[in-house]
C-alpha cells in the first residue's frame, strides 16, 4: 500500500483519489475543500468557477471607475486600523498605489495581526472588486476585495497576470490563488473522466468533448470568448450544464418507467355517465380547466398502472373540488379513497366542505386527527370498507390504520410532508393512484427537476365571481392608513387577518411577534372589536376553538404566525395585513393573500414592510403589486431566493448542481429532459452497450435518490 507522501509524489492519483493527497493540498486543506464538497479529485475538477476576471488588460488605478469591476496591479504603500465611531466596527485599510494613483481596500472582522503580515510594505499585488465611493474620504475604495499576490508558478506561467483568471466559490481559510494552484495540478487528470452522455446525444446537441469542456471552464486560453463564459453561455458551459441536467433526467426517467412497467394497479372505470353524475354533485359549474385536469385523471386512472400526477393550482382555484371529483371515481369503483393534509385545520376544513357536498349521497366520510374523538369506531369503519372516503392528517399513516380496499391517495400541500410519509400512505392499499396536490405555484423549470417522473396538471383559472384583491405596500410611516382599512372593512361586517413571522419578542430579531401585538391590538387601535390570536405553540383545541369563531364570524380580527397560510377559508375576509412582508418569500406572500379575495366584496392585501420605495426590499415586493399570477410570482421568487430555499428549507429533494441554474439554463433542462427520457423509452434498462457508462454513473450516484433498486 502506498503511504501518503508516495501518492503526493508518484503518479497514482486518481479520479476517485482521496483530495488529500493531490499535491498542494494535505489533511488541513482537506478539510477545508471537504466543506465546499470536494472530497476526491473528481469533486474538485467539478467545483466550477463563478465568474472570471480578465487579467490580460489590467488597468492602472487612474483607470478605475466607481461602480465597475476593477482588476489593478499595485504595491501596498500602508496599512491602517481606522475605528469606525462610536458603536461602529473597526476596519483594516490598505493603500495601494501605482505610478497613476492610489486605491483603497477595507476588510471587516480580521485579525490586524495576520492582515498586516500578509500586506507588507511594498509588496505587489492583483487587487480586483467592485469599486465605491468612501463616504468619510471621498475616495475610490474596494470593499473586501479579492486579493493576489504577484508571483511565478513553478513552470514559469503566472496565476495572476495576462490570463483570463477564475473565481471560484470559497469558504474561510481558502484562497482563489491556492484553489487555483491545486485546480491545475488536477487538470492532468481530466482526460480520464468519462462521459455517460452518449456520442450521438453530443453529436447531435453540438456538444465538445467533455474532458476539454473541463478544462477549458477551470482555465479559459486567449481564444475563449469572456463575455460568453461570463453569462455561462460558452459551448464547453453548456456542455458541462447538459450532462448535470441529463444525469438527473435519466434518474427520473428510469424511476418512471420502474414505476409503470413494474407496478400493476386497478383501472378504475369513469365513463360519460359517471362524470356526469360527479359533476352534479357540485351545487356550481366546474371550470373549464378544473373540467379538464378531471378528464386528464380519468384517463390515468382508466389504465391499469398506478397514476403518479402532480395537480397544480393556485389558491381558490378548486383543487379540492378536483380531488373529490377523483374520490368518488375510486368509491363508485368500489375502493376507497384516502386525502391526506398537513394541517388539522385544513384537514377539517377539506371534511367539512366534502360532507356538506356529500350530504344527499350516501357516501361515508370519516376526519381522522391526532385530536380526532371516535378513533376506535373510525379503524373499524376504514378497514371493513364502511368508509368510502378517509380525511386525515399524518394520522392516517399510524400503524392501527388499515384500509379495506384503498384505490385512490391524494396528498394536499405535498412539500410539507417528507417522502417517507407519502410512502407509508401509499403502502396502505396495492399500488393505489396517486394525486399530489400544491397551491404553491412551482416554475415549471423547478417541477421539471423535482417531479420529472411525474405527469402535471395545472388549474389555471379562478372560480368567477371572485372579487379583486388590491396589494398594496406600506411603510412604517403609512401605519395608520392600514389600520384604518381594517376598522373600516370591520366596521361593515366584514374580517381580517394580521400575519406575524414570529410567535413571541426576539432580542436578537426586532420584529413585532404575534403574542405581544395581539395584546396591544386589543387594548389599543382595536379595542372593542373581537380579537383572537394563532400560533403554531397552541394546543390544537385552543387553534381549532379561535379558528371556529373567526369562520362563525365570533372573531373580527385574526392575530397569527403563518399558521394560517393554508387551510382557512372564511370568504367574508376581506384584509390579509402582513407585518414585517420584506421577511417573508414571495411564493409565502402569494399562499397568505390567497386567504381574502374568496366572494365577490373588494379585499385588500397590506404588506407592511420596513424598508423604503428603491430598496432592493421594496423591488422584490412589487411583484407582488404587479401580478396575482401565481407562477408569475414562483418565478420571481425562485429567481431572487435561488432554487435549493425554495420552499423555505432544504428538504424538497432537489438536487445540488455544481454548474447548472434551473432558472438561467431551462432551454437545456428541456433538451436534457426530451434526451433523457427517450432514451430510457427505447432501452429501459439501459442494456445497450452506449448506455453502459450512463448506467454505472447512476447507479453509483443516483441510486438511492432516486430509488431505481438495482439497475447493476
Amino acid at each position: 500500500m502506498k503511504t501518503g507522501d508516495e501518492l503526493v509524489a508518484g503518479t497514482s492519483i486518481k479520479l476517485d483519489s482521496p483530495i488529500m493527497y493531490l499535491k498542494g493540498v494535505g489533511p488541513k486543506r482537506a478539510e477545508l475543500l471537504g466543506k465546499l464538497g470536494i472530497f476526491t479529485v473528481q469533486d474538485l475538477l467539478f467545483h466550477f468557477p463563478v465568474r472570471y476576471e480578465d487579467r490580460t488588460r489590467v488597468m492602472t488605478i487612474s483607470e478605475v471607475e466607481v461602480d465597475n469591476v476593477a482588476v489593478v496591479r499595485a504595491r501596498v504603500k500602508s496599512t491602517s486600523v481606522a475605528p469606525r465611531g462610536r458603536g461602529r466596527r473597526r476596519v483594516f485599510e490598505v493603500a495601494f498605489a501605482d505610478k497613476t494613483g492610489v486605491l483603497r481596500a477595507s476588510w471587516f472582522n480580521f485579525s490586524e495581526k495576520a492582515l498586516k503580515s500578509r500586506f507588507s510594505i511594498g509588496s505587489e499585488w492583483i487587487v480586483s472588486g467592485k469599486v465605491t465611493i468612501n463616504r468619510y474620504r471621498g475616495s475610490k475604495i474596494i470593499v473586501h476585495p479579492d486579493t493576489e499576490k504577484v508571483e511565478k508558478v513553478e513552470d514559469g506561467e503566472s496565476l495572476s497576470l495576462g490570463c483570463v483568471a477564475p473565481v471560484y466559490p470559497l469558504t474561510d481559510g481558502l484562497s482563489q490563488k491556492a484553489v487555483r494552484k491545486i485546480v491545475r495540478t488536477a487538470l492532468d487528470l481530466a482526460e480520464s473522466i468519462e462521459d455517460f452522455v452518449p456520442r450521438y446525444l453530443n453529436e447531435k446537441y453540438n456538444l465538445p468533448p467533455l474532458n476539454e469542456s473541463v478544462r477549458r471552464v477551470h482555465w479559459p486560453d486567449s481564444s475563449s470568448d469572456l463575455s460568453r463564459l461570463g453569462r455561462f453561455q460558452a459551448p464547453e458551459q453548456k456542455k458541462l450544464i447538459f450532462n448535470e441536467f441529463f444525469l438527473v433526467q435519466s434518474g427520473l426517467a428510469l424511476k418512471r418507467n420502474i414505476a409503470r412497467k413494474e407496478q400493476k394497479g386497478s383501472a378504475l372505470k369513469a365513463g360519460p355517465e359517471l362524470m356526469g353524475k360527479i359533476k352534479s354533485i357540485f351545487p356550481f359549474r366546474l371550470t373549464d380547466a378544473q373540467e379538464r385536469v378531471l378528464m386528464e385523471i380519468a384517463g390515468d386512472v382508466g389504465k391499469d398502472r398506478p397514476m403518479n400526477r402532480l395537480l397544480q393550482g393556485d389558491v381558490g382555484s378548486g383543487k379540492t373540488a378536483v380531488a373529490l371529483g377523483a374520490a368518488l371515481i375510486a368509491v363508485w369503483n368500489r375502493k376507497q379513497a384516502a386525502i391526506m393534509a398537513p394541517t388539522e385545520i385544513l384537514a377539517t376544513q377539506h371534511y367539512r366542505n366534502i360532507t356538506q357536498l356529500l350530504r344527499k349521497t350516501k357516501v361515508e366520510v370519516v376526519l381522522l386527527t391526532s385530536g380526532s374523538a371516535g378513533r376506535k369506531e373510525a379503524y373499524a369503519n376504514i378497514a371493513d370498507g364502511t368508509t368510502h372516503i378517509a380525511i386525515g392528517t399524518h394520522a392516517l399513516i399510524q400503524s392501527d390504520v388499515k384500509f379495506h380496499d384503498l384505490g385512490l391517495v391524494v396528498v394536499d400541500e405535498q412539500h410539507r410532508f417528507g417522502v417517507m410519509q407519502r410512502a407509508e400512505l401509499m403502502k396502505k392499499g396495492i399500488r393505489p393512484h396517486t394525486l399530489i396536490m400544491t397551491a404553491t405555484p412551482i416554475p415549471r423549470t423547478l417541477a421539471m427537476t423535482l417531479y420529472g417522473d411525474l405527469d402535471v396538471s395545472v388549474i389555471d383559472q379562478q372560480p368567477p365571481g371572485r372579487a379583486p384583491i388590491t396589494t398594496t405596500i406600506i411603510g412604517p410611516a403609512q401605519r395608520s392608513a392600514a389600520i384604518s382599512i381594517i376598522q373600516d372593512q370591520v366596521a361593515m361586517g366584514r374580517q381580517a387577518y394580521i400575519v406575524y413571522p414570529l410567535v413571541e419578542e426576539s432580542e436578537k430579531l426586532e420584529l413585532k411577534a404575534a403574542t405581544t401585538m395581539f395584546e396591544r391590538f386589543s387594548t389599543g387601535d382595536f379595542a372593542g372589536l373581537r380579537v383572537g390570536l394563532s400560533h403554531g405553540r397552541m394546543k390544537s383545541s385552543e387553534k381549532e376553538e379561535v379558528m371556529e369563531r373567526f369562520s362563525k364570524g365570533e372573531v373580527d380580527i385574526l392575530v397569527s404566525t403563518t399558521v394560517i397560510e393554508v387551510g382557512v377559508d372564511q370568504p367574508n375576509a376581506t384584509v390579509m395585513m402582513v407585518e414585517h412582508a420584506d421577511r417573508f418569500g414571495l411564493s409565502q406572500l402569494h399562499q397568505l393573500r390567497g386567504r381574502v379575495g374568496r366572494s365577490h366584496h373588494r379585499s385588500y392585501c397590506l404588506l407592511m414592510a420596513d424598508t423604503y420605495p428603491g430598496s432592493p426590499a421594496w423591488e422584490r415586493l412589487r411583484v407582488m403589486e404587479k401580478t396575482m399570477d401565481g407562477f408569475t410570482i414562483a418565478e420571481a421568487d425562485l429567481d431572487q431566493r435561488g432554487a435549493g430555499d425554495f420552499f423555505g428549507s432544504r428538504q424538497s429533494g432537489l438536487p445540488e448542481f455544481r454548474i447548472g441554474d434551473i432558472l438561467r439554463d431551462y432551454k437545456i433542462l428541456a433538451e436534457a429532459r426530451k434526451a433523457a427520457f427517450k432514451l430510457v423509452d427505447n432501452d429501459p434498462h439501459l442494456g445497450k452497450p452506449e448506455h453502459s457508462i450512463l448506467r454505472r454513473a447512476l447507479k453509483e450516484r443516483w441510486k438511492h435518490k432516486f430509488e431505481l433498486g438495482d439497475i447493476g
